[in-house]
């Protein structure tokens, strides 16, 4: 298991630059002058413009600016905005709020979303199977902003039973309904996924044999029928952890929520090249590592799968 994980990591290293380069690369492309943005209407001296250059590395060619950040990543030095603020400590701010936003969000649409597929995939051509299959459709037509401000209205300003916004603190009370709109359309696909592979796993040779080995219905239904089903399940929810936090923006936008989506917003509508690659590496990281959670999670579902 040791060396299985040791290669994996040394997998991802080539992968890492390869998407970071990229990242970067695209940045650098952004039309526009970030010194000159940054300046605003007040044009800066030439000594001025040109010690800025200096500062943020600008004055030298594509891949020295791109060496220059690889070196900061490894020293964990992110550098500083063009606003001056340190970088690291924007990553500091925004991404423990939004790892709460999409730990919840993936925890309500797995808890919710495997449920309610067992349940429609072991009544499969049933009422409460079609009447899942419909509303899983109807989750997955409506956008999302559209269920975030009702959401909003509904339970904020109408009822009074949930905060409108969420404050600076963003605790996991506020969270709550954020995390339930953002969760909402994903929340469709695992339930999907969840009833397609119950209702094939529950025909199978090893469920007809275990039946009629006289095990018991629920033990049929957990260990054989649920534990084989998961793996879709499982790859769709690990890699949807990494995407609720890079596609939080909207639902970070409805709830005023400081996370990673309004200030990458923010700092990719400024040029700030710095911020913007920062983040989206960072977000990388998380993607490579939910990966590799995902790879080992297999073999603890699958006894077939064995890493030596």
């Amino acid at each position: 298991m040791a060396w299985y994980i040791l290669r994996r990591l040394l997998q991802m290293i080539p992968v890492f630059l390869g998407a970071t380069l990229l990242i970067y690369g695209m940045v650098f492309l952004i039309p526009g002058d970030p010194i000159k943005a940054l300046a605003g209407e007040k044009a800066l001296t030439p000594a001025a413009e040109a010690a800025l250059r200096a500062r943020y590395h600008l004055d030298q060619p594509f891949i020295m600016q791109y060496l220059h950040y690889l070196k900061g990543i490894v020293t964990l030095d992110f550098g500083t905005s063009f606003s001056g603020r340190p970088v690291r400590a924007e990553l500091e701010r925004a991404f423990p709020i939004t790892i709460k936003l999409a730990f919840l969000a993936v925890l309500i649409e797995g808890f919710f979303g495997i449920l309610f597929g067992l349940l429609a995939g072991l009544r499969k051509g049933k009422i409460f199977d079609s009447t899942m299959l419909i509303a899983s459709l109807v989750i997955i037509a409506v956008p999302v902003f559209v269920v975030g401000y009702l959401a909003q209205f509904l339970l904020g300003v109408k009822w009074g039973i949930a905060p409108v916004t969420v404050s600076s603190r963003a605790g996991f009370g506020e969270l709550l309904v954020p995390a339930f709109v953002l969760g909402s359309l994903s929340f469709a696909y695992v339930l999907r996924l969840t009833r397609n592979s119950v209702a094939e796993n529950r025909s199978a040779d090893f469920v007809r044999t275990a039946t009629a080995k006289g095990l018991s219905r629920r033990r049929v239904v957990t260990v054989h029928i649920l534990r084989n089903s998961m793996i879709p399940v499982v790859t769709f929810l690990g890699a949807d952890f990494g995407a609720l936090m890079a596609g939080a923006i909207v639902t970070e936008g409805i709830f005023n929520i400081p996370g990673v989506g309004g200030t990458l917003y923010q700092a990719i509508i400024r040029g700030e090249a710095p911020t913007v690659v920062s983040f989206v590496t960072v977000l990388v990281v998380i993607f490579l590592l939910m990966n590799l959670i995902i790879d080992l999670l297999y073999a603890a579902l699958d006894p077939r799968i064995r890493y030596a």
